[in-house]
Parts: structure tokens; C-alpha cells; sequence
């Protein structure tokens, strides 16, 4: 079976992250696979392409370049069964691509709606969204925002984020003596695109005023963006109690040091940085957001705050901190949750059932509602994947 993946680009983002597991193992189980971007590449077309998925892009400048456009549509000749976007410019040319061949367009939503930044986007969405075929939600919580922006109920898929465990290549002293930590400091950590939904400067005050309680609280802040110059200030201002790195490719190394993987954002789906907490076995701090408490079960896996209390956020790590018996017991619940709901052959044995559910209806015209409720019988015998079948505020 074809499948084309549809993006605006694969730079980093947890969306994109998200991608770069799930193409090529689809590919290891037999699809056939390949992958559009439209304005760009990153560095995950790279990685793709090291694992033997071809990948190109259209290079549009704009959404009236026509001859982008028209490269883009090029790849209608490749035949695919199922056309899977993402992005609004993903979704608006993947539409295209429906109307021009036989395949069934699925799009996968990684944000919540509101989360759309401009109005023109939202208006691009509205005006395809009664249109798609299927729509992959990573979380519950999407499902009524979705509704209201016109996806259809019945073509509504969860499916959550997964991924295999992150793997240190350096050791915890190691990374520490680098950083200038101290072997007993307590490490709060923030991996995220600098951009203002995911308020790293909310971070960074938590951390100064935790540290002014506990001297042993350090925080690192990781990850470009438009914000990365404002962090640094910020972060500088404090005397050096956080450090802020910028992009990074070592990211295992970085949380393997850390003490507790923090989130502090205002708008989240289904977090990725959490989860490759998780997969290290550490204990999460998180504004309660999105889809979030899915993956920080107070007293379980971490601690959940609310999304504007800045000292709530401070005294979470100042609990952790100062009960290093807790952090560690958290960690290890954090790790088996993740072991358990949300591995990459889990998430990728959903996407491809799912796929090949929709081609198979699609090509019968059987009817993609049914297939996606059969889907739903499957998962109430554990499978993981769910259709949406009631609103979670």
C-alpha cells in the first residue's frame, strides 16, 4: 500500500519528531512510503532519507507559488492509497491530492485548534475540514474543538503519541561537568521551540524562585526559536541559575543529567518532551494542559500545576527536590506508563491499521465511518487506538 506524507516542512517540533518514528517503521512493516514537504526540508528529512524514505520537496515560497504548487502536485504520479498531513498548508495541498487521485486523505492534528496562530489559517481550515476523510487526534481533548471547527465526530481517530525509548550516549557526570552542574544539584529541565506558547520564561522565574529556597535547584533550557534571545536575558539576569543552550542534538545526553523534565506551556496536545521523559525514567512537572495529565498522574509518574500559578511551579520542584525518594519513585512509574500506553510499535500498529482500514473502505466504498468504528470495537479490546465518540473539556 502507498502512503504520502504531506508537511509544511521537518524541522523541529514534537509533530514533526513524532514523524520521523513513525515513517520509517510503516516502512519496515511493508508500506510503501514517501514524504512531501512544501517549504522546506530540516533536519528530520534527513534522518528520513538515512533510513531509506525519499523525501522531496516542492520548495513553495508562498501558498500562490504557483510553481511550488505545482511540484508539489507532481507527486500525484507516485499513486497513493492514503495522503497523510499535517499543517494547514499540509492539509490545503493534501486536499488537492485527494481530488486528483484515488487516495483517502487522512490529516493528523498534534495541536490543539485554537492553537492555529492566524486568522487565515483558521478560514483555510474551516473551509477544508468537512472535507477530510478520516482525522488522527493525538488526544481525548481535541475531540470538541475539532467539532466546533467543522471535522466530522464520526471521523475522528485518537491515536497517542508514542516512541522508544531515548538513549543517553554520555553519562550523567559527564554531562554535568560540561554544564557546570554539581553532582547534587537538582536539574529541572525544559526541552521546547522557543515560541510564546510554551513560555519558557514561565519556566525560568519558577526556577529562580525555587532556587532561592533550595540553593541546590539549577534549571537548562533547551531548544531554539523566536524566543531564544528573550530566554537567555531572562535566564542571565538571574546570575547563571538556569542555562539556556539553544538547539541542541543531544537531547538523551541532556535529560539523562537532569533531575525532572518540566513542561510549562500554555497550549499543548500530546507533549512529546514528556513522554521522552518518561522514557528515561524521570519525573514530570507540568502545567495541567491539553493532554498532559494522560501522561502526569500526580503521585504516579509527577506533579501537575496550574497553568498561571508561577510559585506553584517552583514549589512542585522544590518538592522533588527535597525528597529525592519521591523524584526517583515518580520516575520509575513515569517509565513503566510510558513501557506500558506508549511505545512506538503500539502507535505505529494503530497508524497502520488505520490506514489500511480507510484504503480498504475507500476502495470498497464501503464507508470510512464504519471503518473507523470497527476500529473503535478493536480498540475496546485494547488496542490503543479510539474513535472520539464524546467531548473532553
Amino acid at each position: 500500500m502507498r502512503v504520502l506524507f504531506v508537511a509544511p516542512n521537518l524541522g523541529i517540533g514534537g509533530a514533526e519528531r513524532q514523524w520521523s518514528i513513525l515513517v520509517p517503521r510503516l516502512a519496515e512493516r511493508g508500506l510503501d512510503v514517501r514524504v512531501l514537504t512544501l517549504d522546506g526540508e530540516g533536519v528530520f528529512a534527513d534522518e528520513l532519507r538515512t533510513a531509506g524514505v525519499p523525501v522531496t520537496c516542492a520548495w513553495m515560497r508562498s501558498r500562490a507559488d504557483l510553481a511550488g504548487l505545482r511540484r508539489a502536485l507532481a507527486v500525484r504520479s507516485f499513486g497513493p492509497a492514503v495522503i497523510v498531513t499535517q499543517g494547514v498548508s499540509g492539509q490545503t495541498v493534501g486536499q488537492m491530492l485527494r481530488m486528483l487521485t484515488d487516495g483517502v486523505h487522512v490529516t493528523v492534528m498534534h495541536m490543539l485548534p485554537h492553537a492555529l496562530q492566524t486568522r487565515h489559517q483558521l478560514v483555510l481550515s474551516r473551509l477544508t475540514a468537512r472535507w477530510i476523510d478520516a482525522v488522527v487526534a493525538v488526544t481525548p481533548v481535541q475531540t470538541a474543538p475539532l467539532v466546533a471547527l467543522g471535522y466530522r465526530r464520526n471521523r475522528i481517530l485518537v491515536i497517542p503519541n508514542g516512541l522508544s525509548p531515548l538513549v543517553p550516549a554520555r553519562s550523567r557526570d559527564d554531562v554535568r561537568l560540561e554544564l557546570g552542574l554539581g553532582q547534587d544539584d537538582f536539574v529541572a529541565t525544559l526541552v521546547a521551540a522557543l515560541r510564546p506558547e510554551k513560555r519558557a520564561h514561565h519556566f525560568v522565574g519558577a526556577v529562580h524562585e525555587a532556587h532561592g529556597r533550595d540553593g541546590r535547584v539549577r534549571g537548562v533550557v533547551v531548544g531554539g526559536g523566536p524566543e531564544l534571545d528573550d530566554v537567555r536575558a531572562l535566564a542571565a539576569a538571574g546570575g547563571g541559575v538556569v542555562g539556556v543552550l539553544g538547539a541542541r542534538t543531544d537531547v538523551p545526553d541532556l535529560m539523562g543529567a537532569s533531575d525532572a523534565i518540566c513542561l510549562s506551556s500554555s497550549t499543548e496536545a500530546f507533549p512529546m518532551t514528556l513522554l521522552e521523559g518518561m522514557s528515561l525514567g524521570k519525573p514530570l512537572v507540568s502545567t495541567e494542559v491539553g493532554g498532559a495529565n494522560e501522561l502526569v498522574v500526580p503521585g504516579e509518574t509527577g506533579m501537575l500545576v496550574q497553568r498561571d500559578d508561577r510559585s506553584e511551579f517552583a514549589r512542585a520542584i522544590l518538592t522533588l527536590a527535597s525528597d529525592r525518594a519521591l523524584a526517583e519513585r515518580l520516575g520509575q512509574g513515569a517509565l513503566e506508563r510510558q513501557r506500558r500506553l506508549f511505545t512506538a510499535e503500539r502507535m505505529v500498529e494503530s497508524y497502520e491499521g488505520a490506514f489500511r482500514a480507510v484504503a480498504r473502505a475507500n476502495s470498497a466504498r464501503t464507508g470510512i465511518p464504519a471503518a473507523l468504528a470497527a476500529l473503535a470495537a478493536e480498540s475496546g479490546r485494547g488496542r490503543p487506538a479510539t474513535t472520539a465518540t464524546r467531548s473532553v473539556a
